[in-house]
């Protein structure tokens, strides 16, 4: 190898060395166009028309009928940092017959902060050392054999 090829190999290097360094731009959801926003009438738009158009919902309410669009737009750090940059949730409520009965968009504004609960959770058998666990196993007949 001559003295041009290692330069540029060095270059190189050092390049993606750089460039695995830059923050990464991590676009998540449906974006649904304002124009579609403003054209649901509550009482009157299905949300057939929003399920054709876009597709099913990001997610469904588990005790009432609402459902929602969201769209999330975050920056990963090199460190593996998450910053959410953008958000926009609309969230609708749908009666028995699938018309939208109410709509509300939501943004990174109306989020709460929280922080999460510090330990864990103790399980049943979490704390069973691994020969325990093995002379459990044997007691409870599930090597047996099934001839």
């Amino acid at each position: 190898m001559n003295r041009k090829n290692i330069l540029n190999i060095i270059k190189y290097t050092i390049l993606i060395s750089l460039l695995s360094c830059a923050p990464q731009k991590n676009i998540h959801g449906i974006l649904i166009s304002d124009f579609d926003i403003d054209n649901i009438i509550t009482g009157k738009t299905s949300i057939d028309f929003l399920i054709d158009k876009y597709g099913e919902p990001t997610f469904k309410g588990a005790f009432n009928n609402n459902v929602y669009y969201k769209h999330e737009t975050t920056k990963i750090l090199p460190a593996g940092e998450r910053k959410t940059q953008s958000r926009k949730i609309l969230a609708l409520e749908i009666d028995e017959k699938g018309i939208i009965i109410s709509k509300n968009i939501l943004n990174l504004d109306d989020g709460e902060e929280f922080s999460p609960a510090l330990g864990k959770t103790e399980t049943a058998g979490s704390d069973f050392t691994f020969f325990q666990q093995v002379f459990s196993n044997l007691r409870s007949g599930r090597f047996a054999s099934t001839d």
